[in-house]
């Protein structure tokens, strides 16, 4: 009579177990996605604003809300940085980026006056 709990309580354990091995997996994924996707974003940034004459005084720092589709990325990022003349720089990213390259809106504004407005990335690729 008591193995008949027993039984039903280990295959709920394993259940369980696999989905949160599953999730373990797939934020592990998803946090190097992410990662890889404000690396490149950030080197392209510095080098949009380079190109408008801009010098960036560190890396942006960029936020991603991003999804995988096999090799691809897609979503949004939100960047901020600092001039070295101590002016504020953003940029908005929604688009995707692979590893041929990264297309979308890109605006980059320094102290709210746009300066690159463009509809992809320049050197910016991904390898997941």
């Amino acid at each position: 009579m008591r193995t008949l709990p027993l039984l039903l309580v280990v295959p709920m354990l394993a259940v369980t177990a696999c989905s949160e091995i599953s999730d373990t997996i797939s934020d592990g994924i998803t946090d190097r996605a992410n990662s890889v996707a404000s690396n490149a974003l950030e080197q392209g940034i510095r080098e949009q604003l380079a190109d408008a004459g801009i010098e960036l005084d560190g890396d942006p720092d960029c936020s991603t809300d991003l999804s995988q589709d096999g090799t691809t990325l897609a979503g949004t990022a939100d960047c901020a940085a600092m001039t070295v003349d101590g002016q504020d720089a953003t940029a908005t990213f929604d688009g995707t980026l692979s590893s041929s390259g990264c297309s979308g809106t890109v605006t980059i504004a320094v102290e709210g006056r746009t300066v690159v407005d463009s509809q992809e990335v320049p050197d910016c690729s991904v390898s997941l």
